[in-house]
């Protein structure tokens, strides 16, 4: 069997970055896949080399299979197998909760350690799975949704799955048949690359049968993958090798090819065929990719022995050279390639059974430069929020600023708060309002109390939202996606939809201005929901090419938008929020579908109307969490409450318990810095009840020692 193995391995290797001996045989390369979800700061030491920190070897110096860290479960093994030689680490992945995984490729194993923030030098792992069965494992995969982990066990060609009971990683299935390699859609020819998407389905880059097999959850063992890729609209794969997926885009590794591919989906199997949107050269052998939160490719160019960037990589169009390189401080294989959301870099550098970390950083800063002090305190605190034991979560509450009258009247947009007051509650920190309520134009007079009410509350010290709902441009209905041409209209002056569109925005500054004149930063969510399918701005379901034709005119339009407000109009005190809807029904994206990458919104956010506040309908969709808290911007809801349909809450609406979101945020969004209940309302006889003061344990809720309120 030995034998056997080495035989089959070295065929294998004919694919990787090989040298040809003196018989004419190569000498093999292994290939590993570097995924980071979430993910923390390392905490081991400093080391010599400005800008690096390590895994797996207590120095940056040290680079031998001698020097390793002492404990057998804090190092990254050598094997030899029947005369193959197995180095060490080879793929990376941290969950959304901080667990770290490292498979140890010469180990035979998949190492784990329980949170990533608080490693110290050469700490062991906690737990080791996989062990006395993976046969050569190089990438592993997240499913945040099942808290499932994926490995691709290579040189068994398998893709395996565990998943933890208490302290116990237990095997959950298995695809592919074990140490036998095929070409059916059940079969394996050394699987490389995974990925998880949005829906659960897993992505397997099958190496020798230069294809990526797309497997829907869930899974059964010895399952038929429901379709593929192989590249043939671009000359088909030779040797796909790394996948990297966000939002609705995978990059594949295209190894011999000496490119990258670039396929925009949704994946909706079977029988898609799906054709590169964009081919990424200028790198010889690039064998694993990954996503930086700033939005760029990163490519461990092996041919080259350095990790190759590109920029803006989800929505650019081909290239054919990086926007920039480095290869300072990496050894002479390196292999997998990954970012976490604070922007650090994580490189396999397997021959030197270590892990790189070079220590980019994610900008921090609001995205306008010239931002009021006090904006830039805001966002601060913001980012400071998931560190807190205690008084983590700002609540808010949305005011109806579309019903006028007296702040004094419980019927008109004060209501929610007076109840608060009335009852001696504490008051919530973020108080909330819509921005064309607000507004002053021909024809339309705006909600000047409730103007006035957040602007003092604004310079009190507190926090104020706005949402904006603007009219559609094009004059048409306000709840069906306009087509994708009428959205690029919207940033083009010499356009009847661009002049309306410049008149909306002209009015939106006139109200924000008040704000900055005032000395109020204003976190300002226009557009939100965009990854649905009902207001004019949203989804309107296009797949592939035309897909990425929205995505960039959505793009477009809303950099156009932050460029007006902040340059054009000089609104110094906004912080723009990117706001998602929960992801439960099948025509609703998944969240980064639109992201206009980190240089473009300052803070992230869902919102979700679900009794138990699940993102996913009757799943929790803690993907879609660890979708936005990876782009390593603030996270919060931004509007929340309880589920609701045509009848609207129902006759028990009052009977929602509001310590739901607690629960949600203990259990399963611990990196919420902030959350906003929406108002109560009767609409077409149907009552919706949302606001604090209307639901059952309102009060608890606000002296939770999770939440923030006012002092």
């Amino acid at each position: 069997m030995l034998f056997l193995l080495s035989f089959i391995v070295k065929i294998d290797r004919l694919t990787h970055q090989s040298t040809q001996t003196a018989k004419g045989l190569f000498r093999p390369r292994v290939w590993v896949a570097l995924l980071v979800w979430g993910g923390c700061w390392l905490g081991v030491p400093a080391e010599a080399g400005p800008g690096y920190r390590l895994l797996g070897q207590p120095t940056l110096a040290d680079t031998s299979l001698a020097s390793r860290c002492p404990l057998a479960n804090a190092q990254f093994n050598f094997l030899n197998n029947g005369g193959f030689e197995m180095y060490g680490p080879s793929g990376i992945a941290v969950d959304p909760r901080g667990r770290l995984y490292v498979t140890d490729f010469g180990g035979q194993r998949v190492l784990t350690w329980p949170n990533f923030a608080a490693l110290q030098r050469c700490q062991a792992a906690d737990g080791v799975i996989g062990a006395g069965v993976l046969a050569g494992p190089e990438s592993v995969a997240i499913d945040p949704r099942t808290e499932t982990i994926f490995v691709a066990d290579t040189l068994s060609h398998t893709v395996r799955s565990y998943r933890r009971t208490g302290t116990t990683w237990n095997p959950v299935v298995t695809l592919g048949t074990p140490g036998q390699s095929g070409n059916g859609l059940n079969q394996f020819n050394f699987p490389r690359g995974l990925a998880v998407d949005a829906n659960g389905r897993l992505f397997v880059a099958d190496d020798f049968n230069n294809r990526v097999l797309i497997f829907n959850a869930p899974f059964s063992n010895g399952e038929f993958a429901a379709d593929s890729i192989g590249g043939f609209a671009n000359g088909g794969f030779s040797g796909p090798k790394g996948l990297a997926m966000v939002g609705q885009t995978l990059f594949v590794a295209d190894y011999n090819k000496n490119r990258v591919l670039r396929f925009t989906g949704p994946f909706k199997t079977p029988n898609q065929v799906y054709a590169a949107t964009a081919i990424f050269t200028g790198v010889t052998n690039p064998v694993d990719v990954g996503i930086h939160p700033d939005g760029s490719l990163l490519v461990t160019d092996q041919g080259n022995q350095r990790i190759a960037r590109y920029k803006n990589a989800v929505l650019s169009g081909s290239v054919n050279a990086p926007s920039s390189t480095f290869a300072d401080n990496i050894g002479p294989e390196p292999l997998g390639v990954a970012a976490d959301r604070l922007g650090q870099i994580y490189i396999a550098d397997y021959r030197d059974f270590r892990v790189l970390i070079r220590t980019e950083r994610l900008k921090t800063a609001p995205i306008n430069s010239a931002s009021t002090a006090t904006t830039k305190a805001l966002l601060a605190d913001l980012y400071a929020r998931p560190k807190r034991t205690t008084q983590r979560v700002a609540i808010g509450q949305q005011l109806i600023t579309w019903k006028y009258g007296p702040k004094t009247d419980p019927d008109a947009w004060y209501g929610a708060w007076l109840k608060m007051e009335q009852r001696g509650w504490p008051l919530p920190k973020i108080m909330g309002g819509e921005l064309k309520d607000l507004m002053s134009y021909p024809g339309f007079s705006p909600n000047q109390n409730a103007l006035n009410e957040l602007i003092r509350f604004g310079q009190s010290g507190q926090i104020v939202t706005l949402v904006w709902h603007p009219p559609n441009p094009t004059g048409g209905g306000f709840g069906k996606p306009i087509s994708t041409a009428a959205l690029r209209d919207m940033v083009k002056p010499n356009t009847a939809i661009g002049r309306r569109w410049q008149t909306q925005l002209n009015r939106a500054a006139a109200v924000l201005t008040q704000f900055r004149d005032a000395g109020v930063p204003v976190l300002f969510r226009p557009l939100h929901e965009q990854n649905g399918n009902f207001f004019w701005w949203g989804d309107n379901g296009a797949s592939q090419a035309a897909l990425l034709e929205r995505q960039v005119a959505w793009n477009a339009m809303w950099r156009n938008m932050v460029t007006e407000l902040t340059v054009r109009k000089g609104l110094n005190n906004l912080l723009f929020v990117f706001g998602t809807n929960q992801v439960n029904y099948s025509e609703v994206a998944p969240p980064l579908t639109y992201y206009p990458g980190s240089a473009w919104a300052d803070v992230v956010s869902m919102d979700v109307y679900q009794d138990q506040l699940n993102l996913a309908g009757s799943d929790r969709g803690l993907q879609h969490y660890a979708a936005l808290i990876g782009t390593g911007k603030p996270f919060g809801l931004a509007e929340f409450g309880q589920s609701f349909d045509q009848n609207g809450t129902g006759p028990n609406g009052s009977a929602w318990d509001a310590r739901t979101l607690t629960r949600r945020v203990r259990d399963s969004y611990p990196r919420a810095a902030f959350a906003t209940a929406w108002y109560s309302s009767v609409e077409g006889g149907k009552p919706y009840i949302f606001a604090l003061p209307d639901v059952s344990f309102g009060l608890q809720l606000l002296r939770d020692a999770l939440i923030d309120t006012q002092p």
